[in-house]
């Protein structure tokens, strides 16, 4: 199915988000809303230059947040309206991307591989923490259960791949290629995968092992998003392709392709499964359609 698009989406990789039945994504400095339901569109303006658009689960609630040349702003999704932005104060925070939730704390990566910890009470948050492992600029953030245990997994634009716990705490090193971009990361019940601008999707045990390496497009892929009810991943890339990936689990260990579908002449941006997993969205930059397929 394909859906008109008042604007186009951005050049951004991980440029499409969804929750309480919303797609996300960003044009310039514009935060577009898509309804799945009822097909309408809406849109938010930001005053700010926006690097990213994530909607997250937070304190139990889903909430809409952005990441912008001067803060990371906190909005109701459902109301479309601001709640507050918490301020960034160290440098390095000009450009910031990677996003995630865990509990009641947010994670946000910037530019110098910095990444700031931010912990959200009620209708205000500030930033706790400054975790300083990474040496490059963050690419992505990802939050999820790995092993029963809730984890938070950042990594960079040389490679390196960490994972932490709830406090941000790094527990292991990832042993990913030397510069080779992590472009998207996910997080599986037994797995961290993380994509790549090679065009490989690499797995990953909780104690930074290589288990699982994909060649799965010929460029550099764009975004990847996992879903846990029927444990598929689902990849896009600038090849054009959009592909789907079954994921190993502990009674089954093995990878297998579920399918692959072309969209020809579109440079794949974003890609999100519904929440049950029996449709994926994506979008592809400078294209007036949204594309709806079942999964």
């Amino acid at each position: 199915m394909e859906i008109p698009l008042k604007a186009s989406p951005s050049l951004s990789y991980q440029n499409l988000s969804y929750g309480d039945g919303k797609f996300v994504y960003l044009h310039n400095t514009e935060v577009h809303l898509l309804n799945v339901v009822t097909k309408e569109t809406s849109s938010i303006l930001v005053k700010d230059k926006t690097f990213q658009a994530k909607v997250c689960n937070l304190n139990g609630g889903t909430v809409l947040v952005l990441t912008t040349q001067s803060g990371t702003q906190f909005w109701d999704l459902g109301k479309e309206k601001h709640m507050f932005t918490v301020g960034h104060d160290e440098e390095g925070s000009f450009l910031s991307r990677g996003l995630a939730a865990s509990g009641s704390a947010v994670f946000v990566g910037h530019a110098l591989g910095t990444i700031s910890m931010l912990e959200v009470k009620g209708d205000n948050g500030s930033i706790v923490k400054t975790l300083g492992e990474h040496k490059d600029a963050i690419t992505d953030i990802a939050s999820g259960i790995l092993g029963g245990q809730p984890i938070i997994a950042s990594a960079d634009m040389a490679g390196a791949i960490i994972i932490r716990d709830q406090q941000g705490t790094a527990i292991a090193k990832l042993a990913s290629p030397a510069g080779d971009t992590v472009t998207s990361l996910a997080i599986t019940p037994c797995h961290v995968v993380a994509a790549f601008g090679s065009g490989k999707i690499c797995l990953y045990t909780s104690n930074g092992k290589k288990a699982v390496e994909i060649c799965a497009h010929s460029r550099w892929i764009n975004s990847i998003d996992y879903c846990a009810s029927t444990n598929v991943l689902a990849s896009v890339s600038e090849d054009m392709l959009l592909q789907f990936w079954k994921m190993p689990t502990n009674s089954d260990p093995k990878v297998g392709m579920k399918g692959s579908k072309m969209l020809k002449d579109c440079l794949l941006t974003g890609v999100k499964f519904l929440d049950d997993g029996s449709k994926v969205g994506c979008i592809a930059y400078d294209t007036d359609k949204f594309f709806l397929y079942d999964a």
